[in-house]
């Protein structure tokens, strides 16, 4: 009886060491808050048990960008640090999911990244919203102040500003407290209430909220009492035509040049021939408009002429009568118009950062077609089409050379296949263990010219035999688990090649793995047997 159970309890522990535990991730996170494009980012977190972990990064549309990896890690992992440039190209959210040796990627622990451009970033969990501003009302030369405030008072460090045009009229705010101060100048009355738009702008890395409120300056000036108007004379006006000093025989251009360039003969003009309404209908020319417009000083920035238009209504009324000649505030100021967006669009965004999104997400390029169909995503974030050469006639396309007036297909240079035994032990030329052994070859060893050397001569005698095993492994499944098992410790010592970024350090680290594999592959099974050999003669 004694023997059945120490025999059962010699099986029960051999399983347990058969068998692993389950490892899985636990948590994830960037190592720092955000990371610029000439810096390196890496990961760290925790797992339940020891064992390798592979961490993914895919676009918005479920594009692979890269890998990051902890060859092994205990109750905590810090990935190998990559360079930013290398993994984000373009603006947008992407995926980076954690997990072991033991698990599928679609079972690991998923954290969302964004990249702007510049810094990359973790999304932060919690929702940045202004709470709402009510309309207010003030005197001239009166102050009004209070203090801008979010929905959700826990977030501490979000930064509060104004609009240019707010700015413009003098307004503060205080960017830490958001405390919003103004006193509205005698300029800022009239003989009617005027109303002024305001922006308070908040952010918080990657977020921004706007809120928009309006002041109304009170009544400050009487109006002025109008002069009674003429009585309208019942003569009809006389058509005055060309005046009789212009000799049509010359360029009527050259009178109004000595007009504009000669003070006697201005003054002349003007005293003797004041029934014309200027230069030009004396000698049978269209007034040609005066950009800028005679109210714009030079000296000021054009835009806050615009923006006086935009937000002032008197002001936008006294331009309105008294300058109808001008198609626009924009063409009196001398500015081009702006383009109209549609409404998806951020102003304060770059549109390519658009245009990019449209060109390599296929679940963005569908929903802006079908939402806009009238229009192409350049209108829509205001940029010109771009301009489609087409290829002359004898070009010939990719992988063909044109020869004797004939396409015809022309050899090219081989990027390198996959490791043909790891492909068939993991099942799929996408598994991270397959992706590590390619991200070395291309990323350490193809970069140096020793790398390149040690590859040619590997590969004539590598693929003289792994075909034959990648088909027995396909064949056997006991095969397959075995070859698995067989090279875990090869793939755990070549991801040290990850750090190799130089020629000597390629050279340094792949000798050291070299030897590190012919311990354990060699020198180790060679030193068991030995031993096992010498005790079995000291016993007999």
């Amino acid at each position: 009886m004694r023997s059945r159970l120490a025999g059962f309890a010699v099986f029960s522990l051999f399983v347990l060491m058969m068998v692993p535990a389950y490892a899985s991730v636990t948590s994830l996170s960037l190592e720092k808050s955000f990371y610029t494009t000439d810096e390196k980012f890496g990961f760290i977190g925790t797992l339940n048990e020891t064992d390798s972990v592979f961490v993914i990064i895919r676009n918005a549309g479920g594009a692979f960008k890269g890998m990051l990896s902890d060859p092994l890690s205990t109750d905590e992992f810090n990935v190998i640090p990559r360079p930013v440039s290398d993994f984000f190209k373009f603006k947008g959210i992407y995926d980076a999911t954690a997990f072991t040796g033991q698990e599928k990627e679609e079972n690991g622990f998923t954290i969302k990244l964004e990249f702007d451009g510049e810094k990359l970033f973790e999304v932060q969990d919690f929702v940045l919203q202004l709470k709402t501003i009510i309309d207010k009302t003030i005197e001239v030369e009166k102050t009004i102040s209070f203090t801008a405030s979010l929905t959700d008072s826990s977030i501490d460090d979000a930064v509060f500003s104004l609009n240019s045009a707010a700015i413009n009229e003098g307004a503060t705010i205080d960017p830490s407290s958001g405390k919003f101060v103004w006193t509205p100048a005698p300029k800022h009355g009239n003989i009617i209430p005027v109303q002024y738009l305001f922006d308070i702008i908040v952010t918080k890395g990657a977020q921004e909220d706007i809120e928009k409120f309006k002041i109304t300056v009170q009544q400050a000036y009487d109006e002025p009492e109008k002069e009674p108007e003429p009585e309208p004379t019942t003569s009809e006006p006389k058509e005055l035509g060309i005046a009789p000093f212009v000799d049509e025989s010359k360029d009527p251009q050259s009178y109004v040049d000595r007009y504009n360039t000669e003070a006697s003969y201005k003054k002349w003009f003007d005293d003797n021939y004041s029934e014309y309404s200027s230069i030009y209908e004396a000698v049978g020319l269209e007034k040609q408009l005066e950009i800028p417009a005679p109210f714009v000083d030079e000296s000021k920035d054009p835009q806050s002429y615009v923006d006086r238009y935009n937000s002032e209504a008197s002001y936008k009324k006294w331009f309105d009568d008294n300058y109808s000649e001008y198609s626009s505030i924009y063409e009196a100021v001398g500015l081009d118009e702006p383009k109209e967006l549609a409404p998806f669009v951020d102003p304060n965004l770059d549109p390519q950062y658009y245009i990019d999104r449209y060109n390599n997400e296929i679940i963005y390029k569908d929903w802006f077609d079908k939402t806009y169909p009238d229009i192409t995503i350049y209108k829509a974030v205001g940029l010109d089409e771009p301009v489609i050469e087409e290829p002359e006639f004898g070009e010939c396309g990719k992988g063909t050379k044109l020869i004797d007036g004939k396409c015809t297909i022309v050899a090219t240079k081989s990027e390198g296949g996959g490791c043909l035994i790891a492909t068939a032990a993991y099942g799929s030329e996408m598994a991270p263990q397959v992706q590590l052994l390619r991200e070395i070859r291309d990323n350490q060893l193809m970069k140096t010219d020793s790398g390149v050397s040690f590859m040619t001569g590997f590969n004539q005698f590598y693929y003289s035999f792994s075909p034959y095993i990648a088909d027995m492994q396909r064949e056997n499944p006991v095969f397959q688990e075995v070859v698995k098992i067989g090279i875990t410790p090869l793939l755990s010592s070549l991801s040290i090649m990850s750090y190799a970024e130089s020629e000597s350090q390629v050279i340094g680290y792949g000798i050291g793995v070299i030897l590190m594999n012919i311990g354990m592959y060699f020198a180790a099974p060679v030193m068991l047997f030995y031993g096992i050999r010498k005790v079995r003669r000291v016993r007999f």
